[in-house]
């Protein structure tokens, strides 16, 4: 019995099935080749699926008129105070002076000896700590100066007090309550049971009723708050409050057209970089060269920018009036110059241009890009189909494997077995050639 295919006969059983298997693997091969594609397509998608999305974020501060409502605040004293301004704000000016920053309040122990041997008030002793209407207690009679701090800052219901120690020398450490918030309404009241109260002597460093900030506004109006950043003083304005001043400084709100002009060259790299991407998937050979979706996004993203808005009521009807024009490349370019004439000529009428409810360039094409990037939009459509069609092609791929399988085994059994038989036969030949051979040879007589 030959044990080893091609043995006996000398026929090469794993080569003859290896070429013959290449051709039943021709159709497999296909498959996998169809497999490919679609993933490479599938990734092409995503790729243009996120720059879109880039492309739109970049549209955030244009694509509606809240978003142009940008403004500046700026202080002629910046050590007095600084200022931010939002979208509510209104261009204008206002004498600032800062008469009292907002405080924490304070309170000091008197001396006490040490802080880790001295016990201070006796057991059962309580402290109670008040803020703003809320408040904790601590079990402190008979607790060190420094067991006493602790206990009040690893309170777990503290209501927003610090305790600290000072030590002046060797000799004298006080206690110092302040609280984590400012202005009078933040103040702390004490309330002891015991001698705990005594031994303290708890006495305000700063006064209540002096705690909170306060602003004259234009040498007119006098505003006070409780802490040294104020939003609701001038409509819009948020005012940070860093120093006393005994004049006041200027406070200047005006729009912020440096803002605007980075948004929009924002918006214009954005643009040619999405181009850039879709180019870089439907240039020849490309994985989208021959995708109809991909094109219809494009054309119908262009269709925007060449259909002019109308029934606008400012002074500009088209992109290239404030400064953004299409190169002969199909990029956009922009001219700083023009948008900031534009800014100072017709604010209104350039952010209507770009964000008009319904007609703006920038509004409508972001709306146009909902349609493709959102859930179950264009893009998921398409993508759904090659996922499903991968799946498909997959399950082909298991079956048709499976099949060359079987194949590859049937053609190795048979070769196999002409193999042994082949073997077989020529040891039959070689028995035969040997007895033959064996065989007296017959001389003829004359």
């Amino acid at each position: 019995m030959i044990s080893a295919p091609g043995v006996g006969s000398g026929l090469d059983v794993s080569s003859i099935v290896e070429q013959l298997m290449s051709i039943e693997r021709r159709p497999l091969n296909r498959l996998e080749s169809d497999k490919q594609d679609f993933e490479a397509r599938l990734s092409a998608f995503g790729q243009l699926k996120s720059a879109l999305s880039t492309f739109q974020s970049a549209l955030d501060d244009l694509k509606t008129l809240d978003a142009f409502e940008v403004y500046k605040a700026e202080s002629s004293d910046e050590t007095a105070f600084t200022a931010t301004a939002d979208s509510t704000a209104a261009t204008g000016s206002n004498d600032i002076q800062v008469v009292s920053l907002a405080e924490s309040h304070k309170m000091g122990s008197v001396a006490i000896p040490d802080t880790g041997t001295t016990t201070l008030g006796g057991a059962g002793d309580q402290m109670t700590i008040t803020v703003d209407g809320a408040s904790f207690s601590v079990d402190g009679g008979g607790m060190t100066l420094s067991e006493l701090r602790d206990a009040i800052n690893d309170a777990p219901d503290n209501v927003g007090v610090s305790a600290t120690i000072i030590s002046e020398n060797s000799s004298s450490h006080r206690l110092v309550l302040t609280s984590t918030e400012t202005g009078d309404a933040n103040a702390m009241g004490l309330y002891f049971t015991g001698s705990l109260g005594t031994d303290l002597g708890l006495s305000d460093i700063n006064v209540p009723g002096q705690l909170d900030s306060e602003l004259l506004i234009d040498g007119i109006y006098t505003v006070t708050r409780s802490g040294n950043t104020i939003d609701d003083a001038i409509a819009g304005v948020t005012l940070n409050l860093l120093a006393e001043t005994t004049t006041s400084a200027k406070l200047a709100v005006s729009r912020d057209t440096e803002s605007v002009t980075e948004s929009v060259q924002s918006f214009v790299d954005a643009k040619n970089a999405l181009k850039t991407t879709f180019d870089s998937l439907s240039g020849e050979g490309k994985d989208l060269e021959a995708d109809s979706t991909l094109r219809s996004i494009e054309n119908q993203i262009q269709g925007v920018f060449n259909t002019n808005p109308s029934g606008l009521t400012g002074s500009f009807a088209h992109l290239s009036e404030i400064g953004v024009s299409f190169q002969r490349d199909g990029t956009l370019a922009l001219d700083s110059d023009d948008l900031e004439a534009a800014i100072a000529s017709d604010f209104s009428g350039m952010a209507e241009l770009f964000a008009h409810d319904d007609q703006g360039y920038l509004f409508r094409v972001d709306a146009l890009i909902d349609g493709f990037v959102q859930t179950d939009g264009l893009i998921d459509t398409r993508e759904d189909g090659l996922n499903s069609r991968i799946d498909v092609t997959d399950q082909r791929i298991s079956d048709m494997e499976y099949r060359l399988e079987l194949r590859e085994q049937r053609l190795r059994d048979q070769f196999t077995a002409l193999d042994t038989l082949m073997g077989q036969l020529q040891g039959t030949s070689d028995f035969l050639s040997q007895q033959l051979a064996a065989l007296p040879t017959i001389t003829s007589r004359k």
